[in-house]
Parts: C-alpha cells; structure tokens; sequence
C-alpha cells in the first residue's frame, strides 16, 4: 500500500512539472510586443475617415483627428513614437501621437507614402499630381523640396525606407521608360543610385528594409489581378538570393510587411481575406524562429503603421 502511494506522488509530480514546463514554453514562444499603431478607419457609407491610434494590444483606442469629406490615408511614425504623418486630399501634415499640434506640412502635395527620416529632417514622399510619378526629398527646417530621382512610370516608399545615416532611401521604381522595375539605394545629397534588384514584372512592392540593412522583405501582390494579392519575399541584398516565406497559415492574400523587429525574429504584415469588407484588413506576425504565423489585431485598415519598443 505505501508502494502505491509513493508511486501516485511521484506520477502527480511528473504530471505537475509536465504541464508546468508546458505553461511556460508557451509564454515564451508567444511575443510580448509593446508599441502603438495608427491606422485610418474608413466608414462604408460615409466620406468620414478617422485617424486611429490605439496599443498594439488593441487597448486605448482613440481617434486623433477626422476629416469629413477628404480621405486621410498614408499614416506613418516618426522614429520616437511621438509624431506621426499623413496625408489628407493633397496636403501632407503632421500631428503628435496625443493629437496636439497638428500642422500642414508646406507645400501641399499628394504625397504617397510620406516617411520621416530617422533624424526627422527630412521627408521622402511620391508625388502623383502629373506623371510621371515622382520621389521628391523635402527639407522640413528650410521648407525646400527636390526631385530626389527621375522616375519613368510608378515608384513608393516602404515602411522603413532610410538608411540609419538618414543618407540613402530604399525606392521601388521603375527608372527608365519601358524599362524593368526595381529596387533601388538613392543617396539624397549626390543622387547616386545603387541598383540592388531588377525584374520585368512590377513586383517588390512596400520594401521593408531591415534594422541592419542586411536585407529586405518585399511583397508580390498585383493590383487588378483576380486573387489580388500575392506572396511575401526576403532578399538578401549582398548576394542577392531570394526566399519565399513559408507561412504556418495557408492561403493568405497577402498585402504589405508593416514592421520587421531589430532581431529580425518578428514580421508584421497585414492580409484581406474577407472580400466583403472593403478597407479592412488583419495584422499578423510571423515568427522566423518558430515558424508560427498568428494574428494579432482583426479587422482594422490596411493603412495601418507601426512603432514598437524594442
């Protein structure tokens, strides 16, 4: 009889640190990301549009400004978090995260795209008002703007486009006339352009460059095509190899990488698989270490940034 007894303990206690080493694995692989994004919440029935900003973890949601009749769209961070810029119709402004001291951004532009630079001296945008689209490099102490490279027929910004020496910006573009489209290093004080990947197809869309500069995460999806939506790439930009992310999620339509973490472990992308909501998409992640895909916030605008604490 005490045999049995010792040997009940000894299974329970087998049983106990069992699950509790489960517990704990879990917490571990799940990520604690602290941040904030900010996002345009648009309304089917209305020209109304919000900029929202809310924690990562979907708490404090708040709108910090509204526009009636024009769409805001392209929100982006400033590097500490504390500033965030947007475009509304064809001005560009800027508004600090509480929603104090917004401010029109001279001159008025439609500036897709808009992107702090990692000092906050300058701004890169994509002009669209005549064509050819333009990249244009405006200086926010002297108010002064120039064509940063010539472009023949599309070009965009990624989420983090500069350099850390705030002296080079990562372009998607097509430069020559019925040229290939590519990507592109332009240094804004010489003009010089370092070509990093070409391909006849318009591809490489929103590059997202990583923290080290190592390397790049593009996404393939073709405006007009009947999916919609394509695939997720990484590039390595010295040997210039790339991969096609694998995804623990099958089937997702695929839009844009929003946020690659300095360890390079996280990506942050947002996905449209519900065809029914226009302006709404999902922000997931995915774990390069794991190789776990998971959401994180549903049904929230594709025009969508992200600033984390890391």
């Amino acid at each position: 009889m005490r045999n049995k007894i010792i040997l009940l303990v000894l299974a329970a206690g087998i049983i106990f640190l069992v699950t509790t080493c489960d517990t704990v694995e879990n917490e571990i692989d799940k990520p604690n990301f602290k941040g904030k994004v900010v996002y345009v919440t648009y309304y089917e029935d209305s020209p109304k549009t919000e900029l929202t900003i809310m924690n990562i973890d979907g708490t404090n949601k708040r709108a910090i400004d509204t526009s009636e009749k024009f769409s805001i769209s392209e929100p982006s961070w400033s590097k500490d978090g504390k500033k965030i810029l947007y475009t509304i119709a064809l001005n560009l402004l800027l508004i600090n995260s509480d929603g104090t001291g917004r401010l029109y951004v001279d001159p008025p532009r439609r500036a897709n795209t808009p992107k702090f630079s990692p000092n906050e001296k300058f701004i890169v945008y994509n002009v669209e008002d005549i064509a050819p689209s333009r990249p244009i490099l405006y200086n926010i102490s002297d108010r002064n703007e120039k064509l940063l490279v010539q472009t023949s027929e599309s070009c965009d910004f990624g989420p983090n486009p500069w350099t850390n020496d705030n002296q080079k910006v990562l372009l998607n573009a097509q430069i020559e006339r019925y040229g290939n489209y590519g990507l592109y290093f332009v240094d804004i004080t010489t003009g010089r352009i370092d070509t990093i990947i070409t391909s006849p197809q318009r591809l490489f869309n929103r590059p997202l460059l990583s923290s080290d500069e190592t390397e790049i995460i593009y996404s393939t999806i073709f405006w007009g095509a009947s999916s919609g939506y394509g695939d997720l790439f990484r590039l390595n930009i010295k040997t210039k190899e790339t991969v096609k992310l694998s995804l623990s999620i099958k089937n997702l339509k695929i839009m844009f990488p929003k946020y690659w973490t300095k360890d390079k472990r996280y990506l942050l992308f947002v996905v449209d698989n519900d065809d029914e909501k226009r302006y709404t998409s999902d922000l997931l992640y995915h774990d390069f270490l794991t190789g776990k895909t998971d959401y994180l916030l549903k049904n929230i605008s594709y025009d969508i940034d992200i600033w984390l604490e890391e």
